[in-house]
């Protein structure tokens, strides 16, 4: 979250942008945008915690190997404390990113916190994404915000971000979805039994869809790619990003071949996975993707 000492003149009288820990945004690049970031609840046998702050993506990898932690929304108290700080440091506007609805219920949350609020206007949005997914439809909102894009003409390049926003993942095991109730039980057993990778996505609704599947680790990468390139449209800009969990080294390999694959992007956004979501999807994830920007 932005302190007294990253205000600036530029940021007051400005539009905030709010998003959740889920959206996985680098803490340089939130510090650097000014972004305000909701972080998700983990509750896990010693005790509850908040993501980003006080628990990260290692400690869920250890505790997933004798219980599966549970999240929960960002808790009320760290809702009206973000407004009333965002409120303190003179902005009048905000916009809010968050997790997808079909995840979560952070959205209606804060939708629900938000239209409480006096002296401060919220435009809450379902990103219908996970991750990097989100963090890229937040940061580009920053980028606008500090190119002097007003409010109204924000709102529509967020609504249209949303659509243009594809972020491919790959989970190394089916089985922490299933146990958190994300995918059925007969699903995750056929794909573990398999040994089959799958490659998720979001759909329209933001609701996890198999986007495709492969048979051994060596072969995530090419189909990561390969799906991201089919989405190249030329003369359109655009962004790239790539995220890992647990996965640093094939995460930078993939990054380099991405670059290759589609030189000439505006930006390129790496993430890590956090705590919230690494309770699902564990560690060995990498993740790569495109957002156009018109």
């Amino acid at each position: 979250m932005p302190t007294e000492e990253t205000r600036t003149e530029k940021t007051i009288g400005k539009i905030a942008v709010i998003t959740d820990s889920c959206a996985d945004v680098p803490q340089e690049l939130a510090e650097k945008h000014h972004l305000f970031i909701l972080p998700m609840g983990i509750t896990c046998s010693d005790g509850e915690y908040r993501d980003g702050i006080d628990i990260h993506a290692e400690d869920i990898y250890e505790k997933l190997k004798t219980e599966l932690p549970k999240s929960s929304t960002p808790s009320g108290a760290d809702v009206e404390d973000t407004f009333a700080e965002i409120k303190r440091q003179g902005y009048t506007k905000a916009v809010a990113i968050l997790l997808s609805g079909g995840l979560s219920g952070t959205v209606n949350h804060v939708r629900l916190a938000a239209e409480e609020l006096e002296g401060l206007e919220v435009e809450v949005y379902d990103s219908r994404q996970a991750s990097i997914g989100i963090g890229v439809i937040a940061l580009q909102a920053a980028a606008y915000i500090e190119e002097g894009m007003n409010f109204e003409e924000l709102k529509k390049k967020i609504r249209r971000l949303i659509k243009e926003t594809k972020v491919f993942f790959s989970i190394d095991t089916l089985e922490y979805l299933q146990k958190g109730g994300r995918i059925g039980k007969a699903a995750a057993l056929a794909g573990m039994l398999l040994d089959i990778k799958p490659i998720l996505s979001f759909d329209a609704e933001g609701e996890i869809y198999t986007a495709a599947k492969v048979r051994t680790r060596k072969q995530v990468e090419k189909r990561l790619l390969q799906l991201v390139e089919e989405l190249k449209e030329e003369g359109r800009p655009y962004n790239l990003v790539v995220a890992d969990g647990g996965a640093p080294a094939e995460r930078e390999a993939l990054e380099r071949r991405l670059t290759e694959l589609l030189p000439g992007s505006r930006r390129l956004y790496r993430a890590k996975i956090g705590a919230a979501l690494s309770i699902y999807l564990g560690s060995g994830l990498l993740g790569a993707g495109i957002q156009y920007l018109d």
